[in-house]
């Protein structure tokens, strides 16, 4: 078994402070980190376009990225087999996403919300797909009903777009990531016409009305072949418990979000055979083996790991 943690490990300089804590805070845990073998990875979201969760999520899926394509290029793929929805796109040809999603203004820019966050109903997408229906007349684009989260999109041939993940984008600043390569001009002149009519429409009158944040873009990511993917992992579990006090920095929130996971998630599996872990934060994440079974009398030796070296390095 795999589990996989959003936002369990924090940059070094704060993970030096919170290490205090974690013995008392979460002792399932701690106890598969001293009886495992961690191994720290450095990413590059900068160049993978996605966040280290995903990069190692698509690795469990066995994707192989090809020729030219960035990593995210996987991302639609592995999308629609978490939401149950690979059998409803061809296998061999690039699968688009366009996750319906809130965009705000802020202080260093603008800040993407996505669609998880949103609560949108079916109804309420579906009022969206047919109005925008008549603005892709002529536009090489066509837009498919998927979930009440993402629309399948048909991209004009030849179509060449590296797309950084709703997930990355959502934990920084929005223009950090939208492209002005002129080949993803078709696709921001086609968003433009989205936030248009988006604004005016009464599904989005009614929202705000409600108090909703309105579904105001598109977010456009993939480009690979579901078949690119591996077979799907048996046993492999991923939480974001923790995730958004990790990009908040509220780090009592953290310590207690943490306690609950390990009472409420990993204690009850303690019994079992202890399974891999992936700690995953910001630019990095960290792989937690089960160590192999020492030889006796070698077993009645304590081995403990140091886990602290690779989860709150000095540098």
């Amino acid at each position: 078994m795999q589990i996989v943690i959003k936002g369990a490990l924090p940059d070094p300089a704060i993970a030096r402070e919170l290490i205090k804590h974690l013995a008392q805070t979460a002792p399932t845990l701690v106890q598969w980190l001293e009886q495992g073998q961690g191994e720290l990875s450095l990413r590059e979201p900068a160049v993978e376009l996605c966040t280290p969760a995903e990069s190692c999520l698509l690795q469990a899926h066995g994707f192989e990225a090809g020729q030219a394509q960035h990593l995210s290029a996987g991302l639609a793929p592995l999308r629609a087999r978490q939401i149950k929805q690979i059998q409803n796109v061809p296998g061999n040809a690039p699968l688009w996403l366009a996750e319906l999603v809130h965009i705000a203004p802020s202080r260093e820019g603008a800040m993407l919300l996505p669609a998880a966050q949103l609560e949108v109903s079916e109804a309420h997408v579906r009022t969206l797909l047919e109005a925008f229906a008549p603005y892709l007349e002529g536009t090489g684009f066509t837009f498919r009903y998927l979930t009440p989260q993402y629309w399948c999109v048909t991209t004009p041939s030849g179509f060449d777009y590296r797309a950084a993940s709703p997930e990355l984008v959502s934990q920084s600043n929005l223009n950090d990531w939208w492209t002005q390569d002129a080949a993803a001009r078709p696709w921001r002149r086609l968003v433009n016409e989205f936030q248009m009519l988006a604004f005016d429409l009464p599904v989005n009158r009614e929202r705000e009305q409600a108090g909703l944040p309105p579904v105001n873009s598109l977010w456009l990511f993939g480009g690979a072949r579901p078949d690119q993917l591996g077979a799907e992992p048996r046993e492999l579990l991923v939480l974001d418990t923790l995730q958004d006090s990790l990009m908040q920095q509220d780090w009592g929130r953290w310590l207690e979000r943490l306690a609950e996971l390990d009472r409420d998630v990993l204690a009850p599996l303690a019994g079992q055979a202890q399974p891999e872990l992936v700690l995953a934060g910001q630019d990095r994440y960290a792989r937690v083996r089960p160590a192999a079974r020492r030889i006796w009398p070698l077993s009645l030796l304590k081995n403990k790991q140091n886990w602290s070296q690779w989860w709150s390095p000095q540098s």
